[in-house]
């Protein structure tokens, strides 16, 4: 599979993020959310973003530092990784809270502050961001350019928050009938996302684990 491809099928999975999806169906659902919602939006875009860029470098020259050079090592990592996400795949918590996330509304609801709040659940969601963690020790791996690693972390992140995108553009088709709709996608995804997660982080990580036996036996997958 190509490098582009790779990362699409990983932002893919990343970008089932209910919290997120749950915000901005509150969003969209209070008086002229449109610039508040576009606010959330890039503040989830930006620090998520940035934290890749900052994190590739850093994973890059980390490994660089200790072993001298990526090499076969990289295997290594990416063998641990893959046994992490079928384990996660294995507990992840199938249950969701929609109180929980009624309790993350935001005070204010001032472009500022909305743009704030994305970055904040962003950032707050990082350590658990293991599909990313995945991207970034693919592209770690490929060596690219300053230029070329911000476009493609750019191009990651709009897939991530497509499923964002997607609720705006209902709500600018539909207006004020959108408020039921919107309800009934983020039910859906409430109760369906963290399924379907287990399901693709237990394929992610199977085929990092096989990528590693083919790399043993001189064919690496991926």
């Amino acid at each position: 599979m190509s490098l582009l491809g790779s990362l699409v099928a990983i932002a893919a999975i990343d970008s089932l993020n209910p919290t997120a999806t749950a915000l901005q169906v509150y969003l969209l659902t209070t008086a002229k959310p449109i610039v508040r919602s576009i606010a959330f939006i890039a503040g989830i875009f930006l620090s998520y973003w940035t934290v890749g860029l900052l994190a590739t470098f850093g994973f890059t020259s980390l490994i660089t530092s200790m072993l001298g050079t990526l090499g076969g090592w990289i295997y290594v990592i990416e063998f641990v990784l893959g046994i992490t996400l079928i384990c996660v795949s294995y507990t992840l918590n199938l249950s969701s809270n929609s109180n929980q996330t009624a309790k993350k509304q935001p005070r204010s609801l001032h472009p500022i502050r909305t743009f704030l709040l994305g970055m904040s659940v962003t950032l707050l969601e990082v350590p658990t961001a293991l599909p990313y963690l995945a991207a970034i020790e693919r592209l770690a791996r490929a060596k690219l350019s300053l230029l070329n690693l911000a476009v493609i972390l750019g191009f990651y992140n709009l897939v991530f928050v497509i499923p964002l995108i997607w609720l705006l553009c209902i709500y600018i088709t539909l207006q004020k009938k959108s408020a039921k709709l919107l309800r009934q996608v983020n039910q859906a995804i409430v109760k369906w996302s963290p399924k379907i997660l287990q399901i693709l982080l237990f394929v992610m990580g199977t085929l990092l684990v096989a990528d590693c036996i083919a790399y043993s036996l001189g064919c690496p997958l991926l």
